[in-house]
């Protein structure tokens, strides 16, 4: 005679299997984040290495963010960094967060299907050129070192990396944000651009207004900056998702919760950042926006290289 398991034992197995799934389900899910913390870590030094590299045969000179092809507008599109960089360059995925829920933005410009690798959804071209820009992007310059040269006239000046004070506590590249609504602006485009193209920064005006970077006027007037702060950053990036980044410091162009952190928690998660001495490690937003370490630049190089202040003391960043 056969002998068959008890209703009583196959409920004790199934039990004891819910058991152990609930207990590794997490660890194999904090492992598979682990990892593509690891990845998106290894594309920021990658990236860093190609900075290195471009400035080799560039005088020691940074790339601009972005300029006009044509040196005038934006209808014959944008050379961003990345694709300047992508001669230097082994593949195109480096730009691309393994983490990015959009698989990345595609240039504010494209054709058809923008070099085979598709877009997101709702994204549609500006212009119907295709940008000089990795197909595919989850990191973006920031400003203070990779500035808004759009075209010749434009007072904003590339950057010499011998100017930089602290080249190992400098960001470079940090992560882009996944939400287009953070990254549009005031400036009205066909159809729904996704301004891909934009650099961060975090700095605002000695009126407290955001620092944009291509006004002449504003650069002219401007004797320094403010270093935008932990609260003024929460509240920007809390806002923006629901309208847009009109009026909110360029921190909102970055995306400092990429693993894990909220706008009421910022310093419980972060991201990868590259620095300009082609370093890269993992920060929390507080870290990145500290006074007494100021990752965002002592000076905003891309712009006379004016001195960035404390905003409760009005003294200088450290």
């Amino acid at each position: 005679m056969k002998k068959a398991f008890t209703l009583i034992e196959l409920l004790v197995v199934i039990a004891i299997i819910a058991i152990l799934a609930a207990i590794l389900f997490p660890v194999f899910a904090q492992a598979k984040a682990a990892a593509k913390k690891t990845a998106d870590l290894s594309n920021t030094k990658q990236i860093g290495t190609a900075v290195q590299i471009y400035l080799s045969d560039s005088d020691d000179t940074y790339p601009s963010a972005y300029y006009y092809v044509n040196n005038l507008n934006s209808s014959g599109g944008y050379a961003h960094w990345s694709g300047v960089l992508q001669p230097y360059v082994k593949n195109l995925e480096m730009f691309v967060s393994p983490i990015d829920p959009l698989a990345g933005m595609a240039p504010t410009n494209f054709v058809g299907d923008n070099r085979g690798k598709g877009v997101p959804a709702g994204q549609t071209s500006q212009n119907p050129v295709q940008d000089n820009q990795a197909p595919r992007l989850s990191y973006v310059g920031n400003a203070a070192l990779l500035p808004r040269k759009r075209r010749d006239i434009d007072p904003a000046n590339v950057v010499s990396a011998t100017a930089v004070d602290g080249v190992s506590q400098t960001i470079l590249v940090g992560p882009l944000t996944s939400i287009p609504a953070c990254i549009n602006d005031t400036s009205v485009a066909s159809g729904v651009a996704f301004k891909s193209h934009r650099p961060a920064n975090a700095f605002l005006r000695p009126n407290l207004t955001p620092f944009v970077g291509e006004n002449a006027a504003d650069l002219a007037a401007d004797a320094s900056y403010y270093a935008v702060t932990v609260a003024q950053a929460s509240a920007a990036l809390s806002s923006c998702s629901a309208n847009s980044a009109a009026g909110k410091p360029h921190i909102v162009y970055a995306s400092p919760y990429r693993f894990g952190g909220t706008d009421q928690k910022p310093a419980e998660g972060g991201a990868n950042y590259t620095f300009a001495d082609s370093s890269a490690r993992y920060l929390a937003l507080p870290a990145t926006l500290n006074v007494q370490n100021f990752r965002w630049g002592k000076a905003n190089y891309g712009a006379g290289g004016k001195t960035v202040l404390d905003q409760a003391t009005g003294l200088p960043v450290n």
